[in-house]
């Protein structure tokens, strides 16, 4: 087992799915060959360890997206305010734009109506506490900005997380190609989200502790 307790057979399939996917390959077209060729083992010691192909690319999605949020909540947390934080994330995605494009395809898939989407919405259903994915590290982020504000609802703390999601989606989008097509620099950009990220949730925290 690794550090990650995977053992070096299922690390491999996972990493030969995210080297797959981020090639451009169909998830939902991909096959158990293909996937074993690339990780350099048999088919039959995969299934030593799956169950099936849904079962690997799914748990390989899972765990990128899991170690991706548990990186960057470990390094955000020396930041020194909300503004701080979201713009480390945001060039974290800058800087790795190859992991972003791949995260957030994976996001998508997480939507999609496919076996391989089913067996991820199950594994980020029944994850342990400890495992952080996009929307635990938002909440970190929220809980910690609101952290001495009283009344605050379940559905405030959603709407929150919710519009700091929105705002990391249109710097992604912003990535994957309209930044070619606008005259925004990208550190104006990240400037812009950082700031009505923070005028948002000030705006928002103000109303609260007025009421």
């Amino acid at each position: 087992m690794d550090s990650t307790g995977l053992s070096p057979k299922m690390t491999a399939v996972y990493q030969a799915v995210i080297e797959l996917f981020t090639e451009g390959a169909d998830l939902n077209n991909l096959t158990v060959a293909e996937i074993t060729a690339k990780a350099g083992i048999g088919k039959g010691t995969a299934y030593e360890y799956f169950s099936n192909k849904e079962e690997m690319i799914a748990g390989a999605l899972f765990h990128e997206m899991k170690n991706a949020c548990q990186s960057l909540c470990r390094r955000f947390e020396q930041e020194k305010d909300l503004c701080a934080k979201v713009d480390f994330i945001l060039m974290d995605m800058e800087e790795h734009f190859a992991n972003t494009n791949c995260f957030f395809r994976a996001l998508h898939v997480l939507m999609d109506h496919s076996a391989i989407s089913a067996k991820l919405r199950e594994m980020v259903r029944t994850k342990r506490e400890d495992e952080i994915l996009i929307m635990d590290m938002i909440r970190m982020l929220i809980d910690k900005e609101m952290e001495d504000v009283k009344g605050l609802t379940g559905e405030d703390k959603e709407y929150l997380m919710m519009m700091v999601l929105s705002k990391i989606i249109c710097f992604a989008l912003y990535q994957f190609g309209a930044k070619h097509e606008l005259h925004l620099e990208s550190g104006a950009m990240r400037a812009l989200i950082c700031r009505n990220i923070s005028r948002e949730v000030e705006s928002f925290r103000t109303g609260m502790i007025g009421v």
